[in-house]
Formats: C-alpha cells, structure tokens, sequence
C-alpha cells in the first residue's frame, strides 16, 4: 500500500471509530449506494511495451494526431503546453499523473503531507522510463520548481507536461529533461492549490491522460497516445510518414502543387491515381496504405466513428447538442453573407474521372467564389479537401448530402456548407444543431417552410425551372422569411430575372459546366462561361 493510501487508510479507520455505524440500505436502494462509489481502473489492461514507446517517440507529433484523427479518437494534442526551451530534446515517456485540487482549508488538512504528498510519491514512480503529466487548476499557477523538480532530474525522467506553469526555469534548463507548461512564473503554488492525487485519470489541456499512456512532446507541443491504442496509432501513422515522405521527395525533385498527390481523403488511395503510381514506383504496395485516409465520419475530437449524437428540437431557444463539428455563431453568419454577397454558385456535377478540380478551378478562374461539389462526382471529397487547405478565398459546400453520415464526411473533408437534392429531416437537423448552412431541394411553397421550421435557412429550389422568376416572385412575396435559391435550369439569360424577382442566391449546374467543355478539358471555355455568368448575376 502506497503512503498516502496507508495515511488516507488511518484517518478513514480512526473516523469510524468514533462514528456510530449507520443501518446498512435497504433494497433497491443498496445496490445504488454500492454503485455510486465505483470507479473504474485508472489504467488501461494494455501496457505500452519499451519497443512500443521508442517507436512512438521516432514518430513526429503530427504524424501521431493524424493517427488518432484517421481512427476517429478525441484529439490529444495537450493544448497551450509548449516547450520550455527552443530546440529542447523530444520527449517519450509513459504517463505518471498529478491531479491538483483548488486550495482550502480542509483540502490541506487532509492532503498527506511530507514524502506522502501525492507528488512525491508520483516521483517515485519514475524509473527512466516515465513522463510526470500535471493536472493543474489554472494556466499561470506553478506546479513546482528547482528543488520539488530536482528529485525528477535524480530519478532520470523523460519529461514533464503540465496546464499550469513552472518556476524557476533557469535551473529546470540545467536539469536537462524536457518541460511542457502554458507559461512561467517566480509564485508559488500552495496558496492557490494543492497536489491531490498520483497516477488517477486526468484532464490536463482539454486531453484525459491515464497513466501508462505513451507521452511524446517535440518541437510542435504534446501530445496523448492512449495505450489502448498505441500500437494501431502507431502503424497508421507510420503508413502516413511514409507515404508523405515519398511526395515530398518527389515534389522536391520535380517541383509542383501538392494538390496532385495530397491529400488523400477519400477512404483509400484511388488504383492508378498519380499518388498510387507514385508509391507503386518507389517499390511499395500502394494497397497496404488504404488506412492513411480518414473513415468515414471521422474527425478530430469526434470520439467513435459513427456514434450518435443527440438530436433535440431546433430553432430559437432549442437546446442544441453540441459536438466537434459544431460551428460557431460567427462561421455560421459568415456562410450566409456569402451567399447574400456573390450570388452565384457553381455547382459541379461530371462523371469524367480526374475532371473534378480543373473544372472547378475554371470556374473559379472566371469569378465564382461559391463553390458546390457533388458526391456524385468522382474525387469530390478530395477535391473539397484541397479547396479547404488552399483556397480560403472560396467558400466550398458538398451536395447530393442524403445521409448524416455523408454531411460528416463532407465536413470532414472541409466543406463550409450542405445541399441536398430534397429534404432529408436528419440531415436538416443535424445540420441545424451543429450550426451548419444547409439547404435542402423543394418544389413547393409548403415544403420550403417545412425545410425553414427544420432549420435550414436556404431553401434549394429543384429543379429550378419548376415555377420560373414569377413563381419565386410570388413565393418570396408570401413568404418573406426564406432564402430561395433556384438551383438546376437557371440560365445565364435569365439569371438576372430570378434575383429581381427575390431569389436570394442562385445554382448553376449544366450552364457553368457544360458537359462536352468538360469532356474536351477546355477550361478556358469554362472560364469565359463563368465571367459571362458573374456578370449576368452583377447586372440584377
């Protein structure tokens, strides 16, 4: 038994000798007493071999964050916790924890005292192998300094992460172990908290640490790798620093955009893609690099590919439920006076192969600054994902969104905005729980209010030709509160017609895309199209 376990086990058997001993609960009742002091294990049944760990700490943090993103994990990047020192050694280590508690006065008279403290016996834990994570209550309160850290030097530990601040960094340099802490500062720690707990689970920087988690820190900050996981992370991150080693090595010695090879959203690398060839070439299997890409549904600090998120009612004053596609207020707006300002959007629907990004580039090329790429269309997503890296000028929405899991995928890749051809009520919600412009495909007046109420504040008209300028005259008349966008048999000609009449933005499908300019690559066609369009729009 540790000494703070034994010291904690003193005054629990000294407490109940003076207290009278309380009728035990009767059922049901005892069962949920029992339950409510259960706590599961502080550390994963899988332990993180010594081979394991150094082949972790080969890895650069960024591989490793992409590794966890790719298996659709929480994010782990310890946030706000830099290096102490630039050009600091890199950092692997299994995870010891610290829990601090806020200071008060029983708190410190409870808290085992002298090489009980929960730090001190943390300390001993290390054995050259560990990395000290601290949870800390406040980014600017020191968790120790010179002589508390100079026990850590002795007992040769690989580093220390914390979401407080450290002290006395002039001898913590001369310690020579790595150090990641939100700042600095010349106060003590005591009169603002107190070490609590040794090796329980964490929060430190937004990331839950359990101890034996593989701790790696360089150059970019620090980062959790579960040990439950460890070994899957590392196999998928190696995959990917292979294979993105190979395209900087051929971008390096036939200099071009990335966007030919990178980067690879789709699920897997497509056969016969310049990507594929290109690994192909350099003596590897490209098929043994399928996992590189995200699953489906996968995203940075989502959790479980494809777990439910609750949905609730939307609109003014509904709950929502919040997840990490959830965008902001701000984003959201932003989104909207985009469409209110450009009007236009290109809507890219081709079966051709490869056509994808060139095409829409040529629309770009020719004005459009709204930019819809289909799922129907070969290397949608890849190509979203490459307008997202490289175009920030350009807001990029995906369309033909039928499933929820298709508008995660899509926000996944980078898009900005959801279209559907109808009204999907999932996607709809969903969307309007996250904060995500989403316009759904109506033909009638009812449906657009039905989408409305759902909460989308777009409503696609489709086919657009359906009721031409005066239905959507008459529509907008009616119902003031909607955001029509007639989208699928707008013409350039009548373009003008449909915005003087209240259409609030428009979609341009065959006419910013005719499908023989696409067959043929003329882009510059495309181009004159687009500037032919713009126009169209700016003369309304």
């Amino acid at each position: 038994m540790s000494g703070s376990l034994r010291s904690l086990a003193r005054r629990a058997f000294a407490a109940a000798a003076v207290r009278p001993v309380a009728a035990a609960p009767k059922a049901p009742y005892a069962h949920m007493a029992l339950r409510a002091m259960a706590t599961g294990p502080a550390a994963s049944a899988v332990k993180i071999s010594d081979e394991l760990l150094e082949k972790l700490g080969s890895l650069s943090t960024q591989a490793l964050i992409d590794g966890l993103w790719v298996m659709g994990w929480p994010t782990s990047h310890i946030m706000g916790a830099r290096p102490l020192t630039e050009g600091q050694k890199k950092m692997v280590g299994r995870a010891v924890t610290i829990q601090f508690a806020a200071a008060r006065p029983d708190i410190a008279a409870d808290k085992p005292g002298g090489t009980e403290s929960p730090e001190y016996e943390a300390f001993e834990l290390v054995n050259g192998k560990e990395v000290i994570v601290m949870s800390s209550v406040g980014p600017w309160e020191s968790v120790g300094g010179d002589i508390k850290f100079l026990r850590l030097h002795q007992n040769g530990v690989r580093g220390l992460v914390t979401d407080g601040s450290v002290r006395d960094t002039g001898v913590l340099r001369d310690y020579g172990f790595p150090v990641f802490s939100i700042s600095t500062t010349p106060r003590q720690g005591p009169h603002v908290h107190q070490p609590w707990s040794c090796n329980t689970v964490i929060n430190c920087g937004g990331v839950v640490v359990r101890p034996g988690d593989a701790i790696v820190g360089d150059d970019d900050g620090a980062v959790v790798i579960p040990a439950a996981v460890a070994q899957e992370v590392y196999d998928i991150a190696h995959s990917r620093e292979i294979v993105e080693d190979i395209v900087k090595q051929e971008l390096t010695e036939n200099p071009g955009p990335p966007g030919k090879f990178y980067p690879f959203m789709s699920g897997k690398i497509k056969p016969e893609s310049p990507l594929w060839k290109l690994i192909e070439s350099k003596g590897h299997d490209p098929k043994k690099f399928k996992h590189t890409a995200a699953r489906p549904g996968a995203r940075a600090g989502t959790g479980v590919p494809g777990a439910p998120r609750a949905r609730g009612r939307v609109g003014p004053g509904a709950p929502r439920s919040i997840s990490s596609y959830t965008q902001t207020g701000a984003s959201y707006d932003h989104v909207l006076q985009k469409f209110a300002e450009h009007k236009a959007c290109a809507v890219l629907r081709t079966p051709i192969e490869g056509a994808c990004t060139p095409a829409m580039d040529a629309a770009v090329a020719g004005g459009f600054k709204l930019v819809e790429f289909t799922l129907t269309t070969p290397g949608c997503l890849d190509s979203v994902a490459e307008y997202a890296a490289n175009r920030p000028e350009v807001l990029t929405g995906v369309g033909t969104v039928m499933s929820v899991d298709d508008a995660k995928r899509a926000m996944d890749a980078g898009a900005k905005f959801i279209v559907s051809p109808v009204i999907v009520p999932e996607v709809v919600q969903w969307c309007a729980e996250n904060m995500i412009v989403c316009a759904p495909g109506c033909q009638t007046p009812t449906e657009m209010v039905q989408a409305w109420k759902l909460g989308a504040p777009i409503q696609k008209l489709f086919p657009g030709v359906m009721g031409g300028p005066n239905w959507v005259k008459a529509v907008s008349a009616a119902l003031p509160m909607l955001r029509i966008n007639p989208t699928s048999g707008v013409e350039i000609d009548t373009a003008a017609d449909y915005l003087r009449a209240g259409a609030g933005s428009l979609g341009f499908v065959a006419p910013a895309f005719p499908p023989d300019l696409v067959a043929n690559k003329d882009w510059d066609g495309i181009s004159e199209i687009a500037r032919k369009i713009q126009a169209a729009v700016k003369s309304a």
